[in-house]
Protein backbone atom coordinates (compact mmCIF):
# COMPACT_ATOMS: atom_id res chain seq x y z
CA UNK A 1 0.00 0.00 0.00
CA UNK A 2 1.40 3.38 -0.67
CA UNK A 3 0.24 6.53 0.75
CA UNK A 4 0.68 10.08 -0.28
CA UNK A 5 1.15 13.65 1.19
CA UNK A 6 0.79 16.68 -1.11
CA UNK A 7 2.48 19.51 0.20
CA UNK A 8 1.59 23.25 -1.22
CA UNK A 9 4.98 25.13 0.60
CA UNK A 10 8.27 24.64 -0.27
CA UNK A 11 10.20 21.78 1.31
CA UNK A 12 13.79 21.98 2.40
CA UNK A 13 16.04 19.60 1.63
CA UNK A 14 17.41 17.39 4.60
CA UNK A 15 21.27 18.53 3.70
CA UNK A 16 21.14 22.18 2.51
CA UNK A 17 23.50 22.34 -0.47
CA UNK A 18 24.35 26.12 -1.27
CA UNK A 19 21.29 27.74 0.81
CA UNK A 20 18.21 25.85 0.78
CA UNK A 21 18.17 22.61 -2.03
CA UNK A 22 14.70 21.31 -3.15
CA UNK A 23 13.85 17.63 -2.92
CA UNK A 24 14.16 15.23 -5.76
CA UNK A 25 12.20 13.10 -7.31
CA UNK A 26 12.76 9.55 -6.05
CA UNK A 27 14.69 11.04 -2.93
CA UNK A 28 13.87 8.53 -0.10
CA UNK A 29 13.57 10.52 3.19
CA UNK A 30 12.82 9.06 6.97
CA UNK A 31 10.44 11.34 8.67
CA UNK A 32 8.31 11.81 11.71
CA UNK A 33 4.46 13.43 11.66
CA UNK A 34 4.77 15.75 14.23
CA UNK A 35 0.70 17.42 13.86
CA UNK A 36 -2.11 15.97 12.40
CA UNK A 37 -4.34 19.56 11.61
CA UNK A 38 -8.37 19.40 10.76
CA UNK A 39 -8.10 20.55 7.34
CA UNK A 40 -6.39 16.95 6.34
CA UNK A 41 -2.62 18.29 6.68
CA UNK A 42 0.29 17.71 8.64
CA UNK A 43 3.76 19.16 9.74
CA UNK A 44 6.26 16.15 9.28
CA UNK A 45 10.15 16.50 10.37
CA UNK A 46 12.83 15.26 8.14
CA UNK A 47 16.15 15.94 10.75
CA UNK A 48 16.10 19.24 11.78
CA UNK A 49 13.87 20.51 9.03
CA UNK A 50 9.87 20.82 9.10
CA UNK A 51 7.18 21.24 6.69
CA UNK A 52 3.20 21.18 6.12
CA UNK A 53 1.93 18.44 3.92
CA UNK A 54 -1.32 18.15 2.64
CA UNK A 55 -2.79 14.45 3.71
CA UNK A 56 -4.25 11.98 0.92
CA UNK A 57 -5.00 9.29 4.00
CA UNK A 58 -4.54 9.73 7.46
CA UNK A 59 -1.18 9.46 9.29
CA UNK A 60 -0.65 8.97 12.98
CA UNK A 61 0.83 11.56 14.85
CA UNK A 62 4.20 10.59 16.45
CA UNK A 63 4.91 7.85 13.99
CA UNK A 64 7.89 7.78 11.76
CA UNK A 65 7.70 6.65 7.95
CA UNK A 66 9.76 6.78 5.03
CA UNK A 67 8.84 9.10 2.01
CA UNK A 68 9.68 9.05 -1.49
CA UNK A 69 9.62 12.54 -3.58
CA UNK A 70 7.16 12.33 -6.61
CA UNK A 71 6.92 14.34 -9.38
CA UNK A 72 6.08 18.02 -8.45
CA UNK A 73 2.55 18.92 -9.58
CA UNK A 74 1.44 22.33 -9.81
CA UNK A 75 4.15 23.54 -7.79
CA UNK A 76 3.94 21.44 -5.08
CA UNK A 77 5.80 18.21 -4.33
CA UNK A 78 4.20 14.98 -3.30
CA UNK A 79 5.50 12.87 -0.95
CA UNK A 80 4.50 8.78 -0.64
CA UNK A 81 4.30 7.47 2.19
CA UNK A 82 6.79 3.76 2.08
CA UNK A 83 5.31 0.73 3.69
CA UNK A 84 8.39 -0.18 6.42
CA UNK A 85 9.80 -3.84 5.41
CA UNK A 86 9.27 -6.44 8.32
CA UNK A 87 12.57 -6.30 9.54
CA UNK A 88 13.35 -6.76 13.42
CA UNK A 89 15.96 -4.50 13.98
CA UNK A 90 16.01 -1.16 15.92
CA UNK A 91 17.82 1.83 16.34
CA UNK A 92 20.22 2.92 13.10
CA UNK A 93 20.81 -0.50 11.92
CA UNK A 94 16.86 -1.05 11.63
CA UNK A 95 16.53 2.19 9.63
CA UNK A 96 19.32 1.23 7.55
CA UNK A 97 18.34 -2.14 6.90
CA UNK A 98 14.41 -0.45 5.64
CA UNK A 99 16.47 1.92 3.75
CA UNK A 100 17.86 -0.78 1.99
CA UNK A 101 15.26 -2.46 1.54
CA UNK A 102 13.33 0.45 0.07
CA UNK A 103 16.20 0.48 -2.30
CA UNK A 104 16.21 -2.64 -3.62
CA UNK A 105 19.77 -3.29 -2.93
CA UNK A 106 21.59 -6.31 -1.33
CA UNK A 107 22.38 -6.18 2.04
CA UNK A 108 26.33 -6.28 2.08
CA UNK A 109 28.48 -5.05 3.67
CA UNK A 110 29.71 -1.85 2.24
CA UNK A 111 25.87 -0.75 1.26
CA UNK A 112 24.90 -1.19 5.23
CA UNK A 113 28.36 1.33 5.76
CA UNK A 114 27.63 3.70 2.75
CA UNK A 115 23.77 3.93 3.89
CA UNK A 116 24.50 4.09 8.18
CA UNK A 117 26.93 7.21 6.55
CA UNK A 118 24.50 8.65 3.99
CA UNK A 119 21.79 8.66 7.21
CA UNK A 120 23.99 9.71 9.84
CA UNK A 121 25.16 13.22 7.54
CA UNK A 122 21.69 13.27 6.40
CA UNK A 123 22.70 13.24 2.62
CA UNK A 124 20.03 13.07 -0.02
CA UNK A 125 19.10 9.44 -0.93
CA UNK A 126 17.88 8.24 -4.32
CA UNK A 127 18.29 4.74 -5.94
CA UNK A 128 20.18 5.81 -8.78
CA UNK A 129 22.49 7.73 -6.46
CA UNK A 130 22.97 5.31 -3.95
CA UNK A 131 23.89 2.57 -6.61
CA UNK A 132 26.93 4.94 -8.45
CA UNK A 133 28.08 5.98 -4.60
CA UNK A 134 28.12 2.61 -3.80
CA UNK A 135 30.16 1.21 -7.18
CA UNK A 136 32.55 4.55 -6.32
CA UNK A 137 32.83 3.16 -2.77
CA UNK A 138 33.80 -0.64 -3.96
CA UNK A 139 36.17 0.43 -6.30
CA UNK A 140 37.80 2.88 -3.04
CA UNK A 141 40.53 1.37 -1.95
CA UNK A 142 39.35 1.67 1.82
CA UNK A 143 36.27 3.41 3.22
CA UNK A 144 37.60 5.28 5.61
CA UNK A 145 38.97 7.13 2.85
CA UNK A 146 35.76 6.63 0.52
CA UNK A 147 32.92 8.00 2.40
CA UNK A 148 34.26 11.44 2.82
CA UNK A 149 34.51 12.42 -0.50
CA UNK A 150 31.23 10.85 -1.29
CA UNK A 151 29.92 13.06 1.13
CA UNK A 152 31.96 15.61 -1.01
CA UNK A 153 30.68 14.70 -4.01
CA UNK A 154 26.81 15.16 -2.35
CA UNK A 155 27.39 18.56 -1.18
CA UNK A 156 28.51 19.50 -4.74
CA UNK A 157 25.78 17.90 -6.21
CA UNK A 158 28.30 15.42 -8.53
CA UNK A 159 26.36 12.92 -7.81
CA UNK A 160 23.00 13.12 -9.36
Amino acid sequence: MVQSIASSQPVASPIEIKGTASLKNGQILFGKVNKVFLNQTAEVQFGHQKMVATLDVPLRTGVKYWFQVQQPIEGSVVLKALDSPNLNVSGLKGTVAQLIAHLGIKPEPAATKLAEYLLTNRLPITKETFRSALQWLTAADAAEVGLPVIKTMFIQQLLL
